[in-house]
């Protein structure tokens, strides 16, 4: 069975946000580990059986494939170690490329995991050490995928969403906003039930690109900026609407009161190439609870 295949085909998933925008450096990458220690260890407990996936992909035509040194990852001695060739794993019709796999059966505790997520992390950096491929971790014990693809995030996946609602929960606020709508529709919480029609979407697009376009921002460059979503609330919604907003990576602030109605603005900074998911996030979270005004931008 290719549990990964079967994961992602099939599976419901968190996708959670690891490296942040905001950060640099040695910052961002002691933030990066940070979170990404805290999902391993919501998912794995010390004597869980673990199935440890090493994978890396070549061409056919290459001569001499790089030796896997794996022993590195675990405090023990290696046992059972299986291998085997697969198709390509990203497109599995591409006959010039294949990928290797690498399986270690294991308790969690013979896991050298901060190495592990180290290595992981350094993939997208010069320096040591790396993983030298992709790393899968399945809990056979209670069905969970745990993948960290790089610096960036991490994605858990299980046949059972049940499984993932705990982790849901405890790591609400680290969820990559570009994908929570998604995800809190799996999950039948947040903003599940809030739909956008054909003609709102439709409309929203026409406007930001507008906006964009107006701006004079060169989308092919650096374009980060701090972008403000405005937001007319019932004043018997306000306290609901912010912590819910709480829980997103954008920063909520209240403004006025008048007319039993506050004003608030939701901001955070990024890509305005990136503004029709924050457009899309921020009106169905003003269909929610009032009324959203539209967006601003101040260049970074």
């Amino acid at each position: 069975m290719n549990i990964i295949k079967e994961m992602k085909a099939h599976g419901p998933y968190i996708r959670f946000e690891l490296g942040l925008d905001s950060l640099m450096d040695e910052a961002y990458r002691r933030e990066s580990l940070r979170r990404a220690l805290a999902i391993y260890r919501s998912i794995f407990g010390s004597e869980d059986d673990v199935i440890f996936i090493h994978r890396t992909s070549h061409s056919k035509s290459e001569k001499r494939v790089q030796k896997i040194h794996l022993k590195r990852f675990f405090t023990t001695r290696l046992r059972l170690l299986q291998s085997r060739t697969l198709p390509y794993e990203f497109d599995e019709s591409d006959d010039e490329l294949y990928t290797r796999e690498w399986i270690v059966e294991v308790k969690t505790k013979e896991l050298r995991m901060p190495y592990v997520l180290e290595s992981i992390e350094n993939g997208d950096f010069i320096r040591k050490p790396t993983s030298g491929g992709r790393i899968y971790l399945y809990n056979k014990s209670n069905d969970i995928l745990f993948h960290m693809y790089d610096d960036r995030g991490c994605d858990v996946f299980s046949s059972d969403k049940s499984a993932l609602l705990p982790l849901y929960h405890l790591h609400r606020k680290w969820i990559l906003d570009y994908n929570r709508y998604e995800i809190d529709s799996i999950f039948d919480e947040g903003l599940a039930g809030i739909v956008e029609t054909d003609e709102e979407k439709k409309l929203r697009w026409i406007l930001d690109n507008k906006k964009v376009s107006d701006s004079g921002i060169n989308l092919r460059r650096v374009n980060t900026c701090h972008i403000l979503h405005h937001f007319e609330i019932p004043s018997e919604n306000a306290d609901k609407f912010e912590k819910e907003i709480s829980f997103t990576s954008f920063a909520i602030r209240r403004l006025s009161i008048t007319d039993d109605q506050f004003t608030f603005i939701a901001t955070k900074t990024q890509a305005i190439a990136l503004i029709n998911y924050q457009t899309h996030l921020m009106s169905m979270f003003g269909k929610k609870y009032g009324a959203y005004k539209g967006w601003s931008f101040d260049k970074a």
